[in-house]
């Protein structure tokens, strides 16, 4: 009983102070969102495209040092043991380091997303105010017709 009481209220006061909204900020708002939205995709796409290319690289590097070694220290078991090790955990912070730049990614993502959720909803405010906003219109323009010409037919005119 005391929350469809308080929304009553809350609709009458933004209702009285006239806080219906403009779909021109509405529509403004969502274009901006959207706008941000797909700048913000093609800068993470391009970062993304980046990251990879230095994960490469850093894997490559990797590679060709453990070769090095090996190849260095081929006669000794013991030095060939110690790179092999070096070498899994240097792959295991690499991996780690992708794993945190895909869920990076993937929250970047997720933001870019809830953007264009926001802007799509302001979107729909926007089209649904200016259609209760043309409804109006149309509401008090036939109101004032008829007024007028309910005027006109108590005086007799025809006009």
């Amino acid at each position: 009983m005391r929350f469809p009481r308080l929304f009553l209220i809350a609709g009458l006061a933004v209702a009285l102070a006239g806080c219906g909204g403009d779909a021109r900020v509405e529509l403004a708002a969502a274009d901006a969102l959207d706008l941000t939205a797909a700048e913000l995709r093609l800068a993470l796409d391009e970062y993304n495209a980046e990251i990879d290319q230095a994960d490469q690289a850093r894997q490559a590097a990797a590679v060709r040092a453990f070769v090095t070694r090996l190849r260095a220290d081929v006669d000794d078991p013991a030095a060939v043991d110690a790179h092999t090790i070096a070498f899994t955990e240097a792959l295991a912070a690499l991996w780690t380091d992708q794993r945190t730049e895909w869920q990076r990614y993937q929250n970047t993502l997720a933001n870019i997303e809830a953007l264009e959720e926001v802007g799509a909803g302001l979107r729909r405010v926007g089209i649904a105010t200016l259609t209760v906003s043309d409804e109006v219109r149309r509401y008090l323009g036939s109101l004032v017709e008829a007024r007028r010409q309910a005027a006109a037919a108590s005086r007799g005119d025809d006009s």
